[in-house]
C-alpha cells in the first residue's frame, strides 16, 4: 500500500483508481476533457504522482472516466429497484421512463465530451478500465430490462428477451427529436407496446 501525502490512511491500488476516476469524471461533467493531472490530483485528494502510480498517462485516467460515465450503473440501480408487485402495464411504463431518460443522459455526455475517448483500450493502456469499457453499457442495460421482464412471462405473448428488445428499441428511437410534434411519453409508448395501435381489435 501507499501512503498518500493528503491522507492519513494508506489506499489500496483499487481504491486509488477509484478515487481518482470518479473525481475526474466530475471533472469531466464541470468542464470538459481539458484537464491537468493537477486538478485531477486535488479533486480526489492525492499527490500528483499518485496518478503515475494508478495511471500510465492523463489520457488513460480520462479514458477510464469516461468509460465509467457512460456506463449505465444509476439506470441499472434503478431498474432493480422497482417494485416487485407492480402491473405488466406499470412496469413496461417504468422502464421507458428509465430507458429514454438513460439514453438522454448519455447523448448529452458524449456531446459534452468533443474529444474521440471512445478507442480501444489498448490505445490507453488498460489499468483502470472498466470491465468491457464503453461498448458493454447497452448490453448491460438490455439484459437488466429483460431480467425485469422476466417474472412476467406469463403475461407476455412474446420471450423477454423480445420484449426487452422492443422496449429499448422503442426508447432509442424516442430519443430522436421531433420538431413537428411532441415525442410520445412513456405511458403513451406502453399502452401501444401492450395493446397496439388499432381500436377495438
Amino acid at each position: 500500500m501507499i501512503f498518500d501525502v493528503s491522507r492519513a490512511t494508506p489506499m489500496a491500488p483499487d481504491e486509488r483508481r477509484r478515487a481518482i476516476v470518479d473525481a475526474t469524471v466530475g471533472l469531466l461533467l464541470d468542464k470538459g476533457t481539458d484537464l491537468t493531472t493537477k486538478e485531477i490530483a486535488q479533486a480526489a485528494g492525492v499527490a500528483e504522482g499518485t496518478i503515475f502510480r494508478a495511471f500510465e498517462t492523463k489520457d488513460e485516467v480520462i479514458h477510464a472516466a469516461v468509460c465509467t460515465a457512460l456506463q449505465p450503473t444509476p439506470s441499472l440501480n434503478e431498474i432493480a429497484e422497482l417494485s416487485g408487485d407492480q402491473s405488466l402495464e406499470l412496469r413496461v411504463e417504468a422502464l421507458l421512463h428509465i430507458l429514454i431518460a438513460e439514453i438522454h443522459r448519455t447523448r448529452s455526455l458524449l456531446v459534452l465530451l468533443t474529444h474521440d475517448w471512445s478507442r480501444a483500450p489498448g490505445e490507453h493502456g488498460h489499468r483502470g478500465m472498466h470491465p468491457g469499457g464503453i461498448h458493454d453499457g447497452r448490453e448491460r442495460l438490455l439484459q437488466a430490462t429483460i431480467d425485469a421482464l422476466s417474472p412476467y412471462a406469463d403475461k407476455l405473448r412474446v420471450p423477454a428477451p423480445t420484449a426487452g428488445r422492443v422496449l429499448t428499441a422503442l426508447a432509442f428511437a424516442n430519443s430522436f427529436p421531433t420538431p413537428n410534434e411532441l415525442s410520445p411519453t412513456p405511458e403513451t409508448m406502453a399502452n401501444v407496446v401492450l395493446h397496439g395501435i388499432a381500436e377495438g381489435v
